[in-house]
């Protein structure tokens, strides 16, 4: 698709309906992102903006990011959205890396990223003012007139360049092409229905993938979004309810909050579904988010970046009886399920995930190297480890690298996880291998407890030793006052 074009047959459908409501309460209609985006548009080209250039954002969930992955996409440019916190020379590589035209920056962040800013750059800025930066509102003024739309190779031109640092620490740039980007709203409506009635919330970063394919999914589905990046419990609550919010995707740590935010206290009837996404899912926290929430069905998905992004989704009939599977496998994707020669495994038998199809993109931009590691054939190995059931529902086990060989016991710690997440008093935790000479690996946990919580890390083993077998309880226990992880929400081991 081409994400402008499809604004203006929005702008056409429900032209004063209400497309995102802001922080503040500001509501924007689709005539009305219509024509900022038109005017951005249109000032774009007059700065010699057109196909095949690249704009970089560096910009907090806000709906300019919106009107810059519009306007970009109705000239043929292509979007780049970055995370919050990029800054030297981290920024300055990626941006000469993709032969960056054009930056658009937050006045709360300038000031950290302008001297990593190469010099050539043009450079604007949304809300506030600093010397070397055009005002962005002074920007868009600058355009009159109308715009024609680009004319695209849908199969093969780029329209988003988008940074993964998965949990391995490594940038990769990943190019999605402008047909690709038909695949996530057309999931969503067809596997959980979507509608204008519906209205969604901002509980990832829009500098992800989560950004461009949830603003596709409102202008093919008529439905309304809370921009937001108030990620606190009791704001999260709050706007669920003050809103009528029906849906959001998340991961993990924001469903944790969304459960501390005291849900049960507040009117979430509107509540439709809360899919988590990203990482292996304890069954806990789907349970007492459906018990918090009694309208809800919460449910799982998954993907990566690299596959626009969802490979397979839960349908939310299947919450309850299929409650902890990741879903059975999406439209326009072939999936199998190999052991390490690459031999499709049996039913309930765990083996690495791989795909192929057109929603899987075509190699890490520049780096052929590190793309030739990751396809097998034609089939991109994800480095994920699953198993099936009889019905063709998949069960995210983890990734690949984080598995723990314990004498040749093979420990995934997404197990371990979940059984520690079962705990009343356990906020959150991560499960990984430490090296050790007589087995090869040891099984250690940290764990974030309750506020005021007693409990010892013997006690936690006592827990576990009910439900798993000895050598998955951990050797350690540590209690930690925070889990690192990644900006996705994946937990950095």
């Amino acid at each position: 698709m081409i994400p402008f074009a499809e604004l203006r047959k929005a702008a056409e459908k429900w032209s004063d309906r209400t497309l995102f409501i802001t922080d503040r309460g500001t509501e924007i209609s689709f005539a009305a992102l219509l024509e900022r985006t038109e005017k951005l548009a249109h000032a774009l080209a007059k700065q010699g903006i057109g196909k095949g250039d690249v704009i970089a954002v560096l910009l907090p969930n806000c709906v300019e990011l919106a009107e810059v992955y519009l306007a970009a996409g109705a000239l043929g440019a292509i979007f780049q959205p970055l995370d919050i916190r990029f800054q030297g020379e981290e920024l300055a590589n990626t941006l000469l890396h993709t032969h960056t035209r054009i930056i658009v920056a937050h006045g709360a962040n300038a000031k950290d990223v302008e001297t990593a800013i190469p010099d050539h750059l043009v450079r604007l800025l949304v809300h506030g003012r600093r010397d070397g930066f055009v005002p962005y509102e002074q920007f868009l003024d600058q355009g009159t007139g109308p715009v024609s739309i680009a004319d695209v190779d849908l199969d093969r031109d780029h329209a988003v360049y988008l940074f993964s640092s998965g949990t391995t620490g490594a940038i990769k740039c990943i190019p999605m092409t402008f047909g690709q980007l038909d695949f996530f709203a057309a999931d969503i409506i067809d596997v959980l229905g979507m509608d204008p009635d519906d209205r969604g919330i901002s509980l990832l970063p829009f500098s992800h993938i989560s950004g461009p394919v949830v603003v596709n999914l409102c202008l093919i589905s008529g439905c309304s979004y809370v921009v937001t990046q108030k990620w606190k419990p009791v704001a999260i609550v709050d706007c669920f309810e003050k809103y009528r919010v029906t849906w959001t995707h998340t991961v993990p740590p924001l469903g944790g909050m969304i459960l501390k935010g005291d849900p049960a206290a507040h009117d979430l009837s509107a509540v439709r579904f809360i899919a988590l996404m990203g990482t292996s899912i304890p069954v806990a926290m789907l349970e007492s988010l459906e018990a918090a929430i009694p309208s809800c069905r919460a449910i799982q998905g998954y993907g990566l970046t690299e596959t626009s992004p969802m490979l397979t989704l839960l349908p939310l009939e299947y919450h309850r009886s299929k409650r902890g599977s990741i879903g059975k496998a999406l439209k326009n994707v072939e999936i199998r399920v190999v052991d390490e020669s690459g031999k499709d495994v049996e039913t309930a038998e765990p083996g690495e995930l791989i795909a192929r199809g057109p929603k899987i993109f075509e190699g890490y931009l520049g780096n052929p190297e590190l793309t030739s590691k990751v396809f097998r054939d034609e089939w991109f190995l994800t480095g994920d480890v699953v198993k099936y059931d009889a019905d063709g529902f998949f069960f995210h086990l983890g990734r690949k690298d984080d598995v723990i060989n314990c004498g040749g016991l093979m420990v995934y710690p997404a197990e371990i996880e979940a059984a520690l997440m079962n705990h009343p008093l356990v906020e959150d935790t991560v499960v990984y291998g430490v090296d050790n000479r007589k087995r090869g690996a040891r099984v250690v946990a940290e764990v974030v407890l309750s506020d005021g919580a007693a409990v010892t890390a013997a006690d936690l083993r006592r827990f576990l030793r009910r439900d798993l077998a000895q050598y998955k309880v951990p050797s350690r226990i540590d209690v930690v006052s925070k889990i690192r992880r990644t900006p996705t929400g994946k937990p950095i081991r």
